[in-house]
């Protein structure tokens, strides 16, 4: 008589907020699987000079890829400061966290006003991005990175 109960939870799909130990914050996730949604980490080259090789991003990052089941890089040539129309985006990988590749892992070539995206296979500690400017004009390019856990 009059008594007030909590209503039923529903067995929808519903997000829920998932701690994160590794980076003691709290992330968005869902409850059909108690996993937080992928993080996508965003990297910039801005004015690359002619011929440039090796270029490390604006904020270079090692991106920790060691419980990955996928990963997905989309490269972005689209900026109005791009004007070269060959663009290397190189995937290097480690191992162990102290050496790394100097052949890629992975890699892609864009022109002018571009848009790819490729899938990289999990396996290494961490991966990071290099950029190639092949041709004899600026470069600028957005990259995003999504890690799947």
């Amino acid at each position: 008589m009059g008594e007030q109960r909590q209503p039923e939870q529903p067995l929808t799909v519903k997000e829920i907020m998932v701690w994160d130990f590794e980076k003691k914050k709290w992330r968005k996730g869902f409850i059909r699987d108690r996993a937080r949604l992928p993080e996508i980490t965003e990297l910039l080259w801005d004015s690359v000079v002619a011929s440039a090789t090796d270029q490390a991003p604006s904020q270079d990052v090692a991106i920790d890829v060691e419980k990955a089941t996928g990963i997905a890089i989309q490269a972005d040539t689209t900026p109005t400061d791009n004007v070269s129309t060959s663009v290397d985006i190189n995937v290097e990988s480690t191992l162990d966290g102290a050496v790394w590749d100097t052949v890629p892992y992975a890699e892609m070539n864009l022109g002018d006003a571009e848009v790819k995206t490729m899938l990289v296979a999990p396996g290494p500690l961490k991966i990071r991005l290099r950029l190639d400017n092949n041709i004899a004009s600026v470069a600028e390019c957005r990259v995003k990175v999504k890690v799947v856990e």
